[in-house]
């Protein structure tokens, strides 16, 4: 099936992130087709046929002849989509409330800190490139993602090992790594939060983060 696979993308988005991530630990091909949220590509006529959002990422069933099936769009979809295909490298634990809270910290970070973060959230926010605009929409972020490393360290602290869950990589490490990563770029220092700073630090020395992470996808 990895051969029949395509991955839209943009090197930066967190979303997108995880995705490459997942796919990068069960060890899967696709092909990837960078496109860019900053010069009006994602809002394209081609990419809102692939997701009416605009959004990224979007996974394309190369033979897939029904239109109406040839795209997947959402990170977390995507991923459980190739959870329950591609079972290699699980990311859900087996037993139902460990799975549930796994996904819980991912929801955190998927509903509860992330989109107001969006690109499209900020320019609404404030709309140019002045530089007080620019002021206003990292002081913005800072505000949601603080609340929301907050709430995951807390919620994470007590079942967490080297990573979110116990000792493996799960779903809520993929989408927490992303937000650390966008929490650096936003000047948000982890001291506050040790329990995500060892998560983290963990990460960092995994093949899979090496493997998905952005800067080796820069276009």
């Amino acid at each position: 099936m990895s051969d029949s696979l395509r991955l839209y993308h943009y090197w930066r988005s967190t979303s997108s992130w995880r995705v490459r991530w997942a796919l990068a630990l069960k060890g899967i091909s696709v092909e990837y087709v960078h496109v860019s949220l900053l010069d009006g590509e994602s809002e394209s006529e081609a990419h809102r046929a692939r997701n009416p959002f605009g959004y990224v990422p979007v996974l394309e069933f190369l033979g897939e002849k029904n239109p109406e099936r040839r795209y997947l769009v959402e990170s977390l979809p995507i991923i459980e989509f190739l959870e329950e295909t591609m079972p290699g490298a699980p990311l859900l634990p087996k037993e139902p409330r460990d799975r549930a809270h796994v996904r819980s910290l991912a929801e955190a970070i998927n509903a509860g800190t992330q989109p107001v973060q969006n690109l499209s959230v900020q320019i609404e926010l404030a709309p140019d490139t002045d530089p007080a605009h620019a002021a206003k929409r990292k002081a913005w972020a800072q505000i949601w993602i603080r609340r929301g490393l907050a709430a995951y360290e807390t919620l994470a602290k007590a079942r967490s090992g080297k990573f979110s869950f116990g000792d493996s990589l799960t779903l809520a490490d993929l989408c927490l790594i992303p937000q650390v990563y966008n929490a650096a770029r936003n000047d948000v220092a982890l001291t506050e939060y040790p329990t995500i700073s060892r998560i983290y630090a963990n990460a960092l020395e995994t093949e899979s983060y090496r493997a998905s992470e952005p800067e080796r996808f820069k276009p």
